[in-house]
């Protein structure tokens, strides 16, 4: 019996020894798993709290568009309820600084819409305007643009069913594509919806959209606060560029009082074709937000009548999509 009990200690110290690894082993799982769980709540928490943050943000950035546009407004009906006459001098086209609130930063600017060709005059009472086609095929030309991208541009606005003439499209071209669809029948909702008519490249767009509009109603021209390539395109033929370039120059510190005072310094015979005028309905407000993480521009389209305006419609503005392969040359 003496001889065996050595060998019974020596079995009973390993089992105290092989408790102990299963026990640190334990120990040190358990530590594992307290500390995973710990982890992956600490991570939730910080998740939850960023979106949280983000909620606020956006909320905080909404706070300030909605501000920013009700600025704008009752800074363009004071304007029409004490001005006849909009131009470039007024203090609703001046260029404003960045503005600092608790948190982040505000910027907006506001132009005249009306001061850009609008594409939905092509179509007039369902018929097409011949003044307003012969004016955006000059457009078209001034940009180095094939002035038959009219004639797709009629067919998409014009709500008959029927290819008015050589270039266009209607239906039967459009459902033919990979990715088909119909055309619209209908002014157009905003200028990049050019991209969807037949002919109208990433490239010609961006070309057009310094010069073009699109609105929900027939509008003149307010040479007052119309780019010079605008300005160009009213006449059949156009003045000298340097004419042009004059009445720009001097029209901010003397703007246009009517139409008469535009065309007096214009050469003899030089005849005004499109509907044009020195004031203006429709304007646009670029919004620049920056909010905490958050940064966000939206575009607003703001209506000024009798002396009241109103937010016709506001939007993010859409993402630019990267020239087709075949349009980058």
């Amino acid at each position: 019996m003496n001889a065996s009990r050595p060998a019974q200690n020596l079995s009973f110290c390993r089992m105290r020894h092989r408790q102990r690894g299963l026990a640190l082993i334990t120990a040190v799982l358990v530590v594992a798993i307290v500390a995973t769980v710990a982890t992956t709540l600490a991570l939730g928490e910080q998740v939850w709290f960023r979106q949280a943050q983000n909620m606020t943000d956006r909320a905080q950035a909404i706070s300030l568009r909605q501000g920013a546009l009700s600025y704008a407004a009752i800074l363009l009906g004071r304007d029409g309820a004490q001005n006849q006459v909009d131009h470039l001098g007024e203090l609703w086209a001046q260029p404003l600084p960045p503005l600092p609130v608790e948190g982040g930063m505000i910027a907006f600017a506001v132009s005249d819409a009306q001061g850009l060709f609008n594409l939905n005059n092509l179509v007039s009472t369902g018929a097409p305007s011949v003044g307003d086609i012969a004016m955006f095929k000059r457009l078209l030309t001034s940009q180095g643009l094939d002035p038959g991208l009219s004639n797709a541009l009629l067919d998409w606005l014009d709500p008959g069913s029927d290819v008015t003439s050589p270039g266009g499209a209607e239906d039967s071209e459009y459902l033919s594509l990979p990715q088909p669809y119909r055309t619209a029948n209908q002014p157009l909702q905003s200028v990049d919806e050019l991209r969807l008519v037949k002919g109208f490249s990433a490239k010609a767009v961006e070309a057009l959209r310094p010069y073009v509009t699109a609105l929900p109603a027939r509008t003149t021209v307010n040479v007052n606060t119309a780019p010079e390539e605008v300005l160009a395109a009213l006449f059949a033929t156009p003045p000298p560029s340097a004419t042009l370039k004059r009445l720009v120059a001097d029209r901010k510190d003397k703007p246009f009082m009517n139409l008469e005072e535009f065309k007096a310094p214009l050469p003899p015979g030089t005849v005004l074709q499109i509907e044009s005028g020195v004031n203006t309905g429709y304007f646009l407000v670029t919004i620049d937000i920056r909010y905490g993480r958050l940064q966000r521009q939206t575009l607003a389209l703001i209506q000024r009548t009798a002396g009241k305006a109103t937010v016709v419609w506001h939007q993010l503005p859409p993402l630019k999509l990267a020239a087709d392969p075949d349009e980058k040359n």
